[in-house]
């Protein structure tokens, strides 16, 4: 029997968008904190300051970057160097910040586009090495993931892992791309975390046998069924993965899964992007809180963006 086609709705795309910023808004005050930090000060609502000495609403890379892609795939579609241009433009001119600034630039991103912009060929710009496996590409991958929802599994696997490559291109990192891809399918079929996963081990056919111990438990689903204590939550793009679905098994409202993302600690931002981002496309716009959204600097113009988003991924179907 065939898996249930993915739902693409308007709102549930510009939730998917904008519930990442608004995730990564409200991890970018805490973020290196650790767990025990968060246990004694939880984090309830949108904070300012904090880590990065940021006003409030203000969101990092993880937004940016996520909103770079989505503009790219507007104007062209999937075209690589159009997506390194677009995140180019961030890098070097701030475009898509919150504040007209770059803060919280990972070492993998900053690297690839240094070699990009030296002229090295496309295939060798991403970090291929296993020390590059942070949740660089991950953070912002949702876009792509819209952009390939529904598509056969080769196609979706390989647009993924160029998408992904573009500044991590280690197998791992593309493959959780990948998997990301799976789940963003599942949700908008309007099935649980816990089938999109089951949906997504299809892809456990095409993990190198190195690296099957890594991914044995996005295989079998068993963390998420883990205590909160054994859920990572560091910048490894597994750990960030795992902690997302964690998260959204738990907690069905959107705010309720991502302030459970944010207060997991450490890596605070990304981890409640990737979260805020899954679960938006669960619920859509109409379940973030709009408060939340109002605090965001510039919030019309990220609604702009994930509107003009969602319309070219349904002109796409």
């Amino acid at each position: 029997m065939l898996p249930p086609a993915p739902v693409l709705t308007r709102d549930r795309l510009v939730g998917g968008l904008v519930g990442l910023v608004v995730g990564d808004a409200l991890g970018v005050p805490v973020e290196f904190g650790g767990r025990g930090e968060r246990d004694r000060d939880p984090v309830r609502g949108m904070r300012g300051w904090g880590t990065h000495s940021q006003p409030v609403g203000a969101w990092s890379d993880d937004g940016a970057l996520a909103m770079a892609h989505a503009a790219a795939f507007i104007a062209h579609g999937w075209e690589p160097r159009r997506h390194l241009d677009a995140f180019l433009a961030w890098h070097d001119h701030a475009a898509y910040t919150a504040h007209g600034k770059v803060f919280d630039v990972g070492g993998a991103t900053r690297r690839a586009l240094l070699r990009f912009l030296r002229g090295d060929p496309l295939a060798q710009v991403g970090g291929r090495s296993p020390f590059d496996n942070g949740n660089g590409s991950l953070m912002r991958i949702l876009p792509a993931s819209c952009w390939w929802a529904g598509a056969p599994l080769d196609e979706l696997v390989e647009g993924l892992g160029a998408a992904s490559a573009l500044t991590h291109a280690h197998v791992r990192s593309r493959l959780c791309c990948a998997w990301h891809g799976q789940v963003v399918a599942g949700l908008l079929a309007r099935r649980s975390v816990a089938e999109s996963l089951a949906g997504a081990a299809e892809l456990a056919v095409r993990v190198p046998e190195a690296e099957r111990q890594v991914f044995a438990p996005l295989v079998d689903r068993s963390f998420l069924d883990l205590p909160r204590e054994s859920i990572r939550s560091d910048g490894y793009v597994v750990s960030t993965l795992t902690a997302a679905c964690w998260c959204l098994h738990r907690h069905q409202e959107w705010s309720e899964a991502v302030l459970a993302a944010v207060n997991l600690g450490e890596d605070t931002d990304t981890t409640a992007a990737v979260t805020g981002g899954l679960a938006g496309l669960r619920c859509g716009i109409t379940g973030i809180p709009r408060a939340w959204i109002a605090c965001l600097p510039r919030s019309r113009e990220v609604i702009d963006l994930a509107e003009r988003f969602a319309d070219a991924c349904l002109a796409r179907r």
